[in-house]
């Protein structure tokens, strides 16, 4: 039975008085300014602490233990339905039949995984299986640091061959520009981990693995090519759900963010995932004529009191399709992309690449065209303002597509208000794209 609801705090519960709003002005690097001293409430005694025992540690706090309420396995919303505009979703959108090729790596993917299961052996093969793909467990991500449902393969509790060997099956999965980038986000959590004296709570070994379905075998000759299985991936700022059925791909949904935004000391000095979505979006902004930019601008204001009650609260911010949203209703809100000129819609077309840079080539074409034919229905949304240095959040909608893009006060770091140090970016696949799940019943249907 689902605990009761609890009202949406008003903050993350771990702010002082003195803590600024932001960054100087003129700092070089704006973050260093917000690192926390040692004693903050934000990471006291994070040093002392696991992941397991600082997620125990922050249930005794109203705010925190809010969200925790709510990412709890005890509390999916069930029977899934799938994230839609109007509580209606129609898997018939994704049009599936038009790829009946897929081209998905499956090989590859598939001798990457087979090589992992033998090197975990009995008892890691069955810690690491977790359920079936069409089934609720594969929805139990989250995209905090802290963790609440363990399952699965905790990468770093185990073995550097293990390590290894699901960075494998994720390296084959995805293109290479796709792989850098999630292996970005982990070395970015290490990174924060070492800033705030918590590296056994962030670190980039501090996610979860966990396999769904029967993975077929290595020996192409010995598959039946309607295999069904999927793995996730999840932790802090980032999480992906990677579902193969026959030669087909969906990738979805996926969580990654950062904060800070970048490395700026170290081997990964310099390191930045979010440039093309941030600075492409913004220029668009700025580009589009006065009543296109009119209707695109949902809201100036970015906080709970600018925004309904169900559009923000202290941890997701503005983003609507994070952990726990698989049943979303958002309706289209903002510009239509139609309307725009035909160079501001090829900005639309690349930002939808650069959110989906993880896919294979192959499978990148197929998910390109179908993004394509949705484009009458295709809206872009924008909240706060759209100056260089303003922080803001911006959508991109279809019925095949739900893009989400949000710079974010501080939860390590001290900044209370919005800024370009802390960036969330939701993929989410409506009307039953994501896990897959319009894919599958087609199959299961055929």
């Amino acid at each position: 039975m689902a605990a009761p609801k609890m009202p949406i705090p008003r903050g993350s519960g771990f702010i002082r008085q003195n803590d600024p709003s932001q960054a100087p002005s003129d700092a070089q690097t704006p973050f260093r300014s917000l690192i926390p001293p040692k004693g903050h409430p934000r990471i006291a005694g994070i040093e002392n602490h696991t992941a397991l025992s600082w997620c125990d540690s922050r249930r005794a706090v109203p705010e925190p233990a809010w969200l925790i309420s709510r990412l709890e396995a005890q509390n999916l919303e069930k029977p899934y339905k799938g994230f839609s505009s109007d509580g209606n979703p129609d898997s018939s959108v994704w049009n599936w039949e038009k790829d009946s090729e897929g081209g998905a790596p499956v090989n590859e993917v598939a001798g990457a995984m087979n090589v992992l299961l033998e090197k975990l052996g009995e008892q890691g093969r069955k810690q690491v299986h977790c359920g079936e793909v069409d089934g609720d467990e594969i929805r139990l991500w989250s995209n905090p640091e802290l963790y609440m449902n363990p399952g699965g393969i905790r990468l770093d509790e185990t073995t550097e061959e293990v390590q290894k060997g699901i960075h494998d099956v994720i390296r084959a999965s995805m293109s290479p520009a796709g792989y850098r980038k999630l292996w970005g986000c982990c070395l970015t959590n290490g990174f924060l981990g070492h800033l705030v004296d918590g590296r056994k709570v962030m670190n980039e070994h501090s996610y979860n693995f966990r396999i769904f379905g029967e993975i077929p075998p290595a020996d192409k000759a010995e598959r039946t090519g309607k295999e069904k299985w999927a793995y996730t991936f999840f932790g802090h700022h980032l999480c992906a759900a990677v579902v193969f059925v026959g030669q087909r791909e969906v990738i979805g949904p996926v969580f990654m963010g950062a904060e800070p935004d970048e490395i700026d000391e170290g081997p990964d000095a310099g390191l930045r995932l979010f440039q093309e979505q941030e600075m492409g979006a913004l220029r668009l902004m700025q580009g589009l004529p006065g009543e296109q930019r009119a209707k695109a601008h949902i809201s100036k204001g970015m906080d709970g009191e600018s925004l309904p009650e169900d559009r923000w609260n202290p941890f997701d911010e503005r983003h609507l399709g994070g952990a726990r949203q698989d049943n979303r209703i958002v309706p289209f809100e903002g510009l239509k992309v139609s309307e725009m000129k035909p160079e501001h819609r090829e900005v639309i077309i690349s930002l939808f690449e650069f959110f989906n840079l993880y896919y294979p080539a192959p499978v990148m074409a197929h998910r390109l065209r179908q993004f394509k034919e949705h484009f009458d229905q295709t809206y872009f949304a924008w909240i706060g303002g759209f100056r260089d240095r303003d922080a803001y959040y911006y959508r991109i909608h279809s019925p095949v597509a739900f893009l989400e893009f949000d710079f974010h006060c501080g939860i390590f770091l001290t900044n209370t208000t919005p800024a370009h140090c802390h960036i969330h970016t939701v993929n989410r696949l409506p009307n039953k794209g994501d896990y897959a799940r319009a894919l599958l019943e087609l199959e299961n249907s055929s």
